[in-house]
């Protein structure tokens, strides 16, 4: 039960990064592979919650560590998205405002 909680958070977290990385050679901006990698990551978690809590239905003592647990894997693979595809931004595409203060 526990491997595939892990499973799920795994499969997120390669999803997530490796479609957001993809996208982010299509595109200037990293806000839309960064959307679609959000939208990854939550639907995946989604499916998670629900599978969780039917699998826990008659141990109630499991299912609401379990969906905190998503919760928690769900912020901390978005802060890594966010972060990696902010390295890996084209140097180009950066706006500084020259000569203002």
């Amino acid at each position: 039960m526990f491997i595939t909680y892990f499973s799920v958070v795994v499969l997120s977290c390669i999803l997530t990064l490796g479609w957001s990385i993809f996208r982010l050679r299509q595109f200037e901006i990293y806000r839309k592979p960064l959307i679609e990698g959000t939208l990854i990551n939550f639907t995946i978690h989604i499916l998670g919650c629900i599978w969780w809590i039917v699998i826990n239905r008659n141990q109630t003592y499991f299912i609401v560590p379990g969906i905190i647990y998503y919760v928690l894997s769900v912020s901390i693979i978005q802060t890594i998205t966010w972060n990696l595809l902010s390295l890996l931004k084209p140097k180009g595409t950066q706006h500084f405002m020259k000569g203002k203060i």
